[in-house]
């Protein structure tokens, strides 16, 4: 049975280059804090990856802050901001899509006594650029938006509400670019932003790795205190090979963003087209959007039963976010309720996300074998 993994949004296959590059590195052990050989060795591995990340950002000023994950970074930006400038007001924007590891940040300050203005999105999942701008009051000392929504791939206008309050230089603007990192070209080009967040596992390489960016003369307080690591802002002895791993996912990504986007924009249309001929499915695609994720709903069937159908036959999809879909904290997805869709498309919903390695043949594998799971479903129905 040839299996198909259409889940790269919630973490993607590690890159052949990257379990090349880990096994020929581990000879590294040293603490990169040490002044000895073995520390140096382990410096380099993190100077190094510092400006491979800086080069798929776009930009070659700036500090690179390695976390723990994606959430880490997330909250570092948020809670480090807040922590920072708590004098400059008690105001904060952001958006009814983000992920939890953001949208949870902001229920936390909010019950601790700040004033958090979340902005809804239009029908199709996108944002308004307006309506985040004219949320933004005196009072304001942080934005943060996602640069792609997890779930529905929508594009958000970072760069309009950047360029908006670059003029506001007491706001800082955060933009959660997980979904956006290796894939959409060179985003810190065009985009005047004060903290940027990625995570590496969405890029093919290991999980427990994320990095934050900071601009040149933004101050954040750190989270975690103890040996002053990371330019004061994580304290910890960093993880040398997971961040060299991010380094050499982003070395390979570097010259081939563009081309991989162009690719995964041809995988996307032809997939929607195959796609709109399923029974019952009911596309959402937003105006501006990433093509590296399709979202669509089959009204009257339920997204985990699918998710279960197609693993039988080696498809692998999800119904919408990793971090949110398990356990005691499952529940409605809170972007497509914000959406305003109706109930029965919310919990009928599948998300599809590609990989630049994916072909024509891989999508007509997951439209073949989905057509026949939602007749057989239908089916039982009757």
């Amino acid at each position: 049975m040839t299996e198909v993994y259409f889940d790269t949004a919630a973490t993607a296959p590690l890159l052949p280059v990257v379990q090349d590059a880990l096994t020929a590195s581990f000879h590294v052990y040293g603490n990169p804090s040490s002044l000895h050989r073995k520390g140096v060795e382990a410096e380099a591995l993190l100077k190094a990856a510092r400006q491979a990340v800086l080069k798929v950002l776009g930009t070659s000023r700036g500090q690179i802050i390695f976390t723990g994950g994606g959430t880490e970074a997330n909250n570092l930006a948020i809670f480090g901001t807040v922590r920072q400038h708590r004098n400059r007001g008690r105001h904060l924007v952001t958006t009814q899509i983000e992920h939890p590891s953001v949208a949870k940040a902001f229920e936390a300050l909010a019950a601790d006594g700040w004033s958090v203005t979340t902005v809804a999105p239009n029908a199709d999942g996108t944002i308004s650029a307006e309506r985040v701008l004219d949320a933004v009051t005196d009072d304001t000392v942080l934005v943060s938006v996602m640069h792609v929504n997890n779930e529905t791939g929508a594009l958000l206008p970072v760069v309009e509400i950047g360029q908006a309050l670059a003029k506001r230089p007491k706001v800082l603007f955060h933009v959660d670019g997980i979904q956006a990192f290796g894939k959409v070209p060179k985003p810190l080009q065009t985009l005047p932003v004060d903290l940027y967040t990625l995570s590496a596992h969405k890029v093919g390489a290991l999980k427990g790795v994320g990095a934050l960016y900071v601009r040149e003369g933004v101050r954040i307080a750190p989270l975690l205190h103890g040996g002053g690591q990371e330019q004061g802002l994580r304290s910890g002895t960093e993880n040398v090979l997971g961040i060299h791993a991010l380094a050499v996912a982003a070395e390979a990504l570097a010259g081939r963003v563009d081309e991989h986007w162009q690719h995964v924009t041809r995988l996307h249309d032809h997939f929607v087209e195959r796609l709109a001929q399923v029974p019952r499915c009911r596309l959402h695609l937003p105006a501006s959007k990433s093509p590296y994720i399709v979202h669509a709903s089959f009204p009257g069937l339920k997204g985990e039963v699918l998710v279960h159908a197609l693993e039988a036959d080696g498809v692998y999809v999800s119904t919408g976010s990793a971090c949110s879909t398990r356990g005691g904290h499952a529940k409605a997805s809170p972007v497509l309720t914000a959406m305003g869709l109706p109930a029965e498309e919310v919990t009928g919903s599948l998300r599809f996300s590609f990989g630049p390695w994916h072909t024509m043949d891989d999508l007509d594998r997951v439209v073949s074998v989905l057509t026949d799971k939602v007749r057989w479903l239908i089916d039982l129905e009757r």
